[in-house]
């Protein structure tokens, strides 16, 4: 193999290398937005209804009842009470964006990965605990960014870098250090007594 191949194979894996968060983003990004969160499941007497809610749509099934039934969107008025839930949707995608480029480490984008659907998570189970379920009503999470995310990382990780942040040195600790050579006193100095 002649130098130039060399070059032209290591340009190309540079360049795929500089795609792959891009791409591991972007599909974080689609799954945040577009992916549904949670199942909610109302069985009463009069009325049974299974309803999948994503951040800005929802599609209801409703086998009786006053409901309709089918696909529909979240009312404009309604993206503002989404917001908190939307940024804490784009934590798992930014952090694991700077972990495939080298800039935090791997536990912090697992733990990043939990805060997107953590929230959701956290009210599914209580629901679970709290028995919500005899009053007719469960909520199953669907942590779909949470799952992607731990799959991505597990499967594709990059060796971690020994200063996560650019521009800081590493330190050693205290017992790590070499002690410096004392300087022994001269006789020849004053001392006091």
């Amino acid at each position: 193999m002649g130098d130039s191949e060399k070059e032209s194979i290591s340009e190309s894996q540079t360049q795929a290398q500089q795609r792959f968060p891009l791409l591991i983003g972007a599909i974080m990004l689609i799954i945040g937005l577009l992916a549904p969160v949670m199942i909610n499941v109302y069985d009463t007497e009069w009325m049974s209804q299974i309803v999948i809610q994503g951040m800005f749509w929802m599609y209801s099934f409703s086998s009786s009842g006053p409901y309709d039934s089918g696909f529909s969107t979240i009312h404009p008025y309604a993206f503002a009470s989404m917001f908190p839930f939307l940024l804490l949707r784009m934590v798992p995608v930014s952090q694991i964006y700077r972990y495939y480029n080298g800039k935090t480490t791997k536990k912090r984008a697992l733990i990043a990965s939990i805060v997107g659907d953590g929230l959701f998570l956290f009210v599914g189970i209580l629901f679970l605990f709290i028995g919500f379920g005899y009053s007719g009503m469960f909520m199953i999470p669907l942590p779909f960014q949470v799952i992607f995310g731990f799959l991505v990382l597990w499967r594709f990780p990059i060796p971690e870098p020994t200063t996560p942040w650019e521009g800081t040195s590493e330190q050693k600790s205290w017992w790590d250090k070499t002690p410096k050579p004392q300087q022994e006193k001269s006789k020849d100095e004053d001392e006091l007594w």
